[in-house]
């Protein structure tokens, strides 16, 4: 099946996919962000323009009223939900409402500096110079976010490639609705179905490209960012077991709208593409979060690297004169979405007992470790080119460690122990990690091992904030210093 749903995903242009994946709360908060800029920076260079050059002395007063009134305004859009994505980009039918609370929270703000007697201070003429100005530069403000979205999408730069399982008519009515919409930011790039044919499809104008073990095989080459489920909601047991199979995947799986089983109903609603939709998995440290994470990774990497570059260079001299071979080992390891990486570490064995896939585990007084490395993984320095595959891209700081391609619990590989062992790879492996810090560190000598390592994982995955990114931070140079399961 893997074979065939290669061979099928030629047929999708490279073009189809979309550098950046379009991410509605980063959309949202910057178009907070936007406005919050706009109403704020008019009312400044007003008072700039035509006050503080003849009462400076008033500059505390006015800066007050403007952070006051910009507060009010942008907290007014929340509750009234004009930062939804559906209706920032659909800034025609918002304008009344972008107009409206402007001058109604100018006009409450007014009658209470009346109340205070604190009006007189301020010119009448900045006052509705300002209001004007924001009447007209914050509906602007939403136009041009809509132009700037759609100018990136078509231009390949920007979107959200959807993947379709369903090539029935339901599939084929979904198709049609997000057609419909017109909005060029959402890319259907692919049908997947177990239970049709391509023909299926050849009226809709998207290629079919197999089932779902296609579909799972497909996506480790491809980025999907939301795969929508258009079969019947009431086919209970064919939806958990796709849902089962789809969850090792790092993007959004969604239900299309049709009656749920009893099985989905604790699950989250949301509106998306104009219909409701069930939320059977979201996809881990996405929006702010990611960005957030992306951003801690770099400046983290590149502080820890250009920190820790003299002891980088006494290490690397000390391995070239401890044993004949290259100063850096590279392993290949399973990274983010499943997708095998080259890991760097200090070589910490003789060259010729490198043991690249690991398929035997490092012990207590292992022959095969050289006098350096003993050193070096009793306080874990030989990870510490790690820092590279961080600064690549290919690792986080912190986050589930990657595990050789042959790691064994006892006598089984990894995935032979645990059917979902792959749901640990929807976001990039780390230097260190939550399990790592909470005494699962080291070789896993039983299942029970692996066990214990995993379900810290899906925790760190399902609880990530920068304040748990922090703390293990914090822990692992105690737990190093500790120098527990290092050898």
């Amino acid at each position: 099946m893997a074979t065939n749903a290669d061979a099928l995903a030629r047929t999708v242009e490279k073009s189809r996919f979309h550098r950046v994946r379009l991410s509605q709360s980063i959309v949202s908060g910057s178009t907070m962000l936007l406005d919050a800029v706009l109403v704020a920076g008019s009312g400044l260079l007003i008072f700039l323009g035509y006050v503080a050059g003849t009462y400076p002395e008033l500059w505390t007063a006015y800066a007050t009223a403007i952070a006051l009134y910009t507060f009010l305004l942008v907290q007014s859009f929340l509750v009234t939900e004009l930062y939804r994505f559906s209706r920032i980009i659909s800034p025609g039918q918002q304008v009344r409402k972008l107009v409206l609370i402007p001058v109604g929270i100018f006009l409450i703000l007014l009658a209470i500096a009346f109340a205070l007697k604190i009006s007189d201070q301020f010119s009448r003429v900045w006052a509705f110079t300002w209001l004007g100005s924001i009447a007209f530069l914050v509906p602007l403000g939403r136009f041009a976010v809509k132009a700037f979205l759609g100018r990136l999408a078509r231009q390949g730069q920007l979107g959200r490639n959807i993947v379709v399982y369903g090539a029935g008519q339901q599939g084929a009515s979904l198709i049609r609705h997000i057609e419909a919409m017109q909005e060029p930011w959402n890319r259907i790039i692919g049908v997947f179905d177990d239970r049709s044919t391509r023909q299926d499809m050849e009226n809709i104008g998207y290629p079919y490209l197999g089932g779902i073990d296609d579909l799972v095989e497909w996506s480790r080459d491809h980025r999907a960012d939301e795969i929508l489920i258009a079969l019947p909601w009431n086919a209970d047991d064919r939806l958990l077991s796709i849902t089962h199979m789809l969850s090792v995947l790092p993007a959004d799986i969604r239900l299309s709208p049709e009656f749920v089983g009893a099985d989905f109903l604790h699950r989250r609603t949301s509106f998306q593409y104009g219909v409701p939709m069930l939320s059977v998995l979201d996809k881990p440290v996405s929006g702010w979060s990611a960005l957030t994470k992306k951003i801690m990774d770099y400046a983290l990497g590149t502080l820890f690297l250009v920190g820790s570059s003299p002891l980088l260079i006494g290490i690397a001299v000390w391995i070239k004169l401890d044993s004949r071979g290259p100063v850096l080992f590279r392993q290949p390891r399973y990274g983010f979405n499943n997708r095998l990486i080259e890991v760097f570490k200090f070589r910490t064995m003789y060259i010729d007992k490198t043991d690249v896939e690991a398929d035997q585990l490092t012990r207590p007084g292992d022959p095969r470790v050289t006098r350096a490395g003993a050193f070096l993984r009793r306080f874990s320095l030989d990870e510490l080119p790690q820092l590279l595959n961080v600064l690549r891209g290919e690792m986080s700081v912190v986050g589930p460690r990657p595990h050789a391609v042959r790691a064994k619990a006892g006598d089984k590989l990894y995935e032979d122990v645990i059917d979902q062992y792959a749901v640990r790879h929807k976001v990039k492996p780390g230097i260190t990690g939550w399990a790592q810090v909470n005494g699962w560190r080291g070789n896993t000598e039983t299942e029970a091992d692996l066990l214990g390592r995993v379900e810290h994982d899906l925790y760190y995955i399902d609880n990530w904030s920068v304040t748990l990114d922090l703390m293990i931070i914090l822990r692992t140079f105690l737990v190093v210093i500790r120098g527990e399961n290092s050898y």
